[in-house]
């Protein structure tokens, strides 16, 4: 076997152990666990799915959706106290990767860990989508954004938990805490009554103009020992993920306005 397939097959199988000990918790053993999760929600949701419901008539499913959207809103708020918590202890410029055991420390990669499973959880909103016959909601950007996210999230956690990374987790949880309040209320009324709709496209906007000015300054500040390369690959994606949500928000309302 040569030395090349050799190292792919210990990142996929994490043998030798090469990824940071304290993360050796349920979903974050091997990558393998990710790749299957995120292949069997692609299959489900891209394929499978729409394949099931294809003669059949939509499912209503109010009371789960309500019931999920509570979960959401509790979840986000709970980590969302504990990312602002520590604050104090992140810079723009560079919040390094710390392999100490104080207790700050493990607390932040605590809620890195927590912050993973809520992406996870996040993945059955699209199931929602599928089961309720909404095809238009199952778009590139929501697939896209849910499946990166993820990706970002375990990557960052299994391999060098807190850190810089949490200027990610904070700001997130904010805008899914004011995006699932949202979600709650329209359940209870109709979507074109609750004149913030479009604000919170706004909000996810700003929410990664925000989170991309926090993490790139520890790509070009040469004294920061946070993974430069990882760090530079995250910032090129929520590039991307500004500009589509852009892309949406003049297609949903500018161009609606203008029409």
């Amino acid at each position: 076997m040569s030395t090349s397939v050799r190292k792919f097959l210990d990142v996929l199988t994490d043998s030798p152990q090469i990824s940071d000990l304290r993360m050796n918790r349920f979903l974050m053993n091997s990558p393998l666990q990710l790749i299957t999760t995120l292949g069997l929600y692609l299959l489900s949701v891209l394929l499978i799915g729409p394949r099931f419901m294809k003669n059949r008539k939509p499912f209503s499913l109010k009371t789960t959706i309500i019931g999920y959207n509570v979960i959401q809103i509790f979840w986000n708020l709970y980590l969302f106290l504990g990312f602002a918590g520590t604050f104090n202890n992140l810079s723009v410029f560079c919040t390094p990767y710390e392999k100490s055991n104080r207790q700050e420390v493990l607390h932040s990669i605590d809620l890195h860990y927590g912050y993973i499973l809520l992406k996870y959880f996040d993945l059955i909103e699209t199931m929602f989508f599928v089961l309720r016959k909404k095809e238009r909601q199952v778009s590139f950007l929501h697939v896209y954004h849910h499946v990166g996210i993820l990706l970002a999230a375990w990557v960052s956690g299994k391999y060098f938990p807190g850190g810089q990374a949490s200027f990610v987790g904070l700001y997130n949880t904010f805008v899914h805490l004011i995006m699932y309040c949202y979600y709650l209320l329209s359940s209870f009324k109709s979507s074109q009554t609750l004149w913030w709709k479009k604000y919170v496209t706004v909000l996810q906007i700003v929410q990664h103009c925000l989170v991309f000015l926090c993490v790139f300054p520890s790509v070009v500040n040469p004294n920061c020992s946070y993974p430069k390369f990882w760090m530079g690959l995250f910032s090129i994606n929520v590039l991307f993920i500004i500009y589509l949500f852009g892309k949406f928000y003049k297609n949903t309302y500018l161009d609606k306005k203008t029409q």
